[in-house]
């Protein structure tokens, strides 16, 4: 259920959501500043990391023909993001590739919705990932078909905060 915060204290839309994900409370913030998005996930009543996320070919072409580039990557199926932890050490947390994976795709999904906002995506992170979901057996690599459902619960949340 989202709710929006009445009457804004200083210029910048906030709205909050929560819901049950994995059978867990998980709490969503989406602030709308000027210049960037925030959005923090936590099942944990804490951040552990923070992650931006920048839509990639924007920022060099978007001064030259803004409308041209939009509609380009309106169109493509998957829209490439660099992505940089700002806080928290990627090497050192088991979950960090899928919160990279995350950072993806909530900043692809931003952008699908809103193609003429190229703000960038701080992303605020605190799951409280299963076992199952961190590693595979097989290869050591993150289990992502356990970890969609996760990820898409996330992002229909979000939807409904959306600043963008």
């Amino acid at each position: 259920m989202a709710l929006d915060s009445e009457p804004p204290v200083f210029p910048v839309s906030i709205k909050l959501a929560a819901a049950r994900i994995d059978a867990k409370h998980t709490d969503v913030a989406v602030l709308g500043f000027s210049n960037c998005i925030v959005i923090l996930v936590t099942q944990l009543s804490s951040v552990g990391s923070l992650v931006q996320c920048v839509v990639s070919q924007l920022a060099d072409t978007m001064l030259a023909d803004p409308q041209h580039m939009a509609d380009q990557l309106a169109n493509e199926a998957s829209v490439p993001v660099d992505i940089k932890f700002l806080l928290g050490n990627p090497g050192a947390c088991a979950a960090s590739s899928l919160y990279q994976i995350l950072a993806t795709f909530l900043s692809q999904r931003k952008h699908t919705q809103n193609p003429s906002d190229v703000r960038p995506v701080v992303l605020g992170i605190g799951l409280d990932l299963p076992r199952e979901y961190k590693v595979s057996m097989d290869d050591g690599m993150p289990d992502l078909g356990a970890f969609s459902s996760t990820m898409n619960a996330v992002g229909a949340l979000v939807d409904e905060c959306r600043v963008w």
